[in-house]
């Protein structure tokens, strides 16, 4: 079976960063992305291509990575959406914007 082209979101820790390793030693391709590409700089070592992605941008840079992650291996064959955060609190206690934006830049607490 030929390898598959995976394009894996929140590739920075946990999950998505294991998930990556595995498929690479098992011989697919991947297509890792993060916010902060500088920290997936080891999976690029490991011959993963890696891409910006910040799940808060406009839908004119989704379309632009989509475009760029298809240039890289012709096709991409599957997506995992993993990329998210932690957010602890009571519904009583929190705001909405804390769900909308829950970077400390754009107004959350995480």
């Amino acid at each position: 079976m030929a390898p598959q082209v995976w394009l894996i979101t929140g590739t920075t820790s946990g999950f998505g960063a294991e998930f990556v390793k595995k498929l690479l030693a098992k011989g697919d391709k991947v297509i890792a992305t993060a916010r902060d590409t500088s920290k997936i700089t080891h999976l690029k070592d490991a011959d993963a291509s890696i891409l910006k992605l910040d799940l808060l941008s406009e839908q004119t840079v989704f379309d632009k990575l989509a475009a760029d992650a298809v240039a890289i291996h012709g096709h991409v064959d599957v997506v995992v959406n993993n990329a998210g955060y932690s957010h602890f609190g009571t519904v009583e206690e929190d705001r909405y914007a804390q769900f909308l934006f829950p970077r400390p830049e754009k107004g959350g607490r995480c």
